[in-house]
C-alpha cells in the first residue's frame, strides 16, 4: 500500500486473533510477545565481521529482500551535516507499520522537555495501575505507585521495549507533545498517528474493541477519537485483554491499525535524536538507544550502534544509527509486512545481516 490516504481508509474486519506472544512483545516489538513476534537477537547471533568475498551486492540484497515478504522497504544512508544522505533504498517513501519503533518519538519528546528544563533525567516517575500495559517488559508487575527515574524508564522503553514504561512516559510528557514531536523530528505526515495510541490502547484496539466500534472510530474526527479512547478504551478490563490475546492466530490489520512511518521518516527521527544527544545534558539520548542492537555488530567495525525495532505477527521493522570505525555515521532502516501469515525469520535475518555487512565496506 503506497498511499497514506489508503492507509487511513483501509480497515479489514472481522479481526482474527492468536496466542499472546504474537501480538506485542520482545526487545524488537510492542509486545504480548514484543508488540511482537520473535526477537531478532534470538536468531541473529552470528559473526558480525563481513567476508569481503561472500558479501551480497545491492542487487542481490534487493532480490533477497523482495523474497521475504509481500511488502518490504529499505533505506541505507550516511549522516552528513546532520542530514541523512541516501546510499541505497527500496521504496523508502512507502508508508509501513512500524510497531514499537514509534518509541523513537516518545524519546524525542522527552528530550525536548529535558532541554527546556521541564523534565529531568533523574526525576522520579510513578508506575500506576491504569497505565500498566501488556508485555514486553516486566514493569507491569510492580506494585501500584512504584517510582523509577525518568532515565531508567527511558532505558526500559528502548532496551526491553517495556510497554508499561513507555505508557508512563507518554502520560508524563503528554500525548499531544509526542504527536508534536512527530513533525519536529521529520515525519512526513504526523496525522497518520493522531491520536497517538499508548501501547495499552493499541492492544485493546487490536484485540478487544468490536469491529463495528473500530469502523466508527476510524470514521470519526480526531477529537471524537480522543474521546473514544478516554470514555471507552480506558474503561475496558485488563483481564479481558489478556483473555483475548490468547486467541490470536495471525496478523491483524497491519495496514489499518498500527503506528506508521516511512523509512525516510525513521531516518529523520534518528538523525534528530543524534543531534539532540550532542547538546549539553542530553547525552543519555544516544546512550539509551545503544543498549540493545538485536543484530550482532563487530565493535571494531562499529564502535557505536543505536537501535529500535518493532514487530507483531506478520510485521517487523528495524532502524539502526551506526558509527563506523572511520568516524562516518550511517542510518539503516528496514521493514517487512505480510498481512496473511507470520514472517519466516530465517530469510529475514539473513537479508538484514547482508545489509549490515555491505555498509561495513561501503566506500
Amino acid at each position: 500500500m503506497n498511499d497514506a490516504a489508503d492507509l487511513t481508509a483501509r480497515h479489514e474486519y472481522p479481526i482474527t486473533i492468536s496466542r499472546r506472544a504474537a501480538l506485542l512483545g520482545g526487545a524488537a516489538g510492542l509486545a504480548l510477545a514484543g508488540v511482537g513476534g520473535t526477537p531478532l537477537g534470538a536468531l541473529a547471533r552470528q559473526a558480525a565481521t563481513p567476508d569481503a568475498n561472500a558479501r551480497a551486492t545491492w542487487d542481490e540484497i534487493d532480490a533477497n529482500l523482495a523474497a521475504t515478504a509481500p511488502n518490504t522497504v529499505l533505506l541505507t544512508a550516511e549522516l552528513i551535516d546532520g542530514e541523512p544522505v541516501e546510499i541505497h533504498a527500496v521504496d523508502a517513501d512507502r508508508v509501513m507499520p512500524i510497531g514499537s519503533s514509534f518509541k523513537f518519538y516518545v524519546l524525542g519528546a522527552l528530550s525536548m522537555q529535558i532541554e527546556e528544563g521541564i523534565l529531568d533525567w533523574e526525576q522520579m516517575v510513578a508506575i500506576v495501575d491504569e497505565h500498566k500495559s501488556v508485555p514486553g517488559g516486566d514493569l507491569r508487575y510492580v506494585p501500584n505507585g512504584t517510582e523509577f527515574t525518568l532515565r531508567y524508564l527511558a532505558e526500559r522503553m528502548m532496551q526491553k521495549s517495556d510497554n508499561t514504561a513507555t505508557d508512563a512516559l507518554i502520560y508524563l510528557v503528554g500525548r499531544e507533545k509526542v504527536e508534536e514531536a512527530l513533525g519536529i523530528m521529520g515525519h512526513h505526515d504526523p496525522s497518520l498517528n493522531i491520536p497517538l495510541f499508548t501501547t495499552r490502547e493499541f492492544a485493546f484496539m487490536k484485540l478487544v474493541v468490536p469491529p463495528d466500534q473500530l469502523k466508527t472510530y476510524f470514521a470519526s474526527s480526531v477529537e471524537e477519537r480522543r474521546q473514544f479512547l478516554t470514555d471507552v478504551v480506558a474503561k475496558l478490563s485488563y483481564e479481558e485483554l489478556i483473555a483475548a490475546a490468547d486467541k490470536q492466530t495471525g496478523p491483524i490489520n497491519l495496514f489499518g491499525l498500527e503506528w506508521f512511518a516511512t523509512r525516510n521518516d525513521l531516518a529523520n527521527a534518528v538523525a534528530y535524536l543524534w543531534a539532540q544527544s550532542q547538546k549539553e545534558g542530553l547525552r543519555p539520548v544516544a546512550e539509551v538507544i545503544a543498549l540493545e542492537t538485536q543484530l550482532t555488530f563487530n565493535g571494531e567495525i562499529w564502535p557505536y550502534v543505536g537501535f529500535k525495532g518493532g514487530s507483531e505477527l506478520g510485521m517487523l521493522s528495524g532502524t539502526w544509527l551506526m558509527q563506523r570505525a572511520d568516524g562516518r555515521m550511517f542510518i539503516y532502516s528496514i521493514g517487512f509486512a505480510d498481512e496473511t501469515a507470520p514472517l519466516d525469520m530465517g530469510p529475514v535475518i539473513a537479508v538484514m545481516e547482508q545489509v549490515r555487512d555491505q555498509l561495513a565496506v561501503t566506500p
